[in-house]
């Protein structure tokens, strides 16, 4: 008898559709400005050295400054970047699943993917920092 005036309107959860599409989205600009990023660093240190970088890259024993930090900062950047576009996909499916199902969103899933991948781009970029005066 307590729920005889409710009424169920089928309408989707807006705030948590805003803030998973708000989540995609920043994952996908900011995934690609890392990958993009990472291709600069590369093609920048290749004009620079010329061919004999990619050897440097190959060779472990003998790596010089430019290629201990192309492999430190560039594989977190990487790792984040990869990681970030994983955000992304969960992001939309979720979205997906509130727009069409009416259910709840596993937020914390998505929250938790987005910091370890903020963390990861943290410490690339101490990383880069740290390699480049220390």
């Amino acid at each position: 008898m307590d729920k005889e005036w409710q009424i169920d309107l089928k309408i989707p959860d807006i705030g948590a559709m805003l803030t998973l599409f708000a989540f995609a989205m920043c994952s996908v600009i900011i995934g690609a400005a890392e990958i993009a990023y990472t291709v600069m660093w590369i093609t920048a240190a290749y004009v620079r050295n010329g061919k004999d970088f990619f050897i440097d890259l190959i060779n472990a024993q003998a790596l010089t400054w430019t290629a201990e930090f192309i492999i430190v900062a560039g594989s977190l950047l990487l790792t984040s970047a990869i990681l970030f576009f994983l955000t992304m996909s969960v992001s939309l499916v979720e979205l997906n699943r509130v727009a069409k199902k009416n259910k709840d969103a596993h937020m914390k899933i998505i929250f938790g993917l987005f910091s370890i991948s903020m963390i990861l781009l943290i410490m690339a970029l101490i990383s880069a920092i740290a390699l480049r005066y220390f």
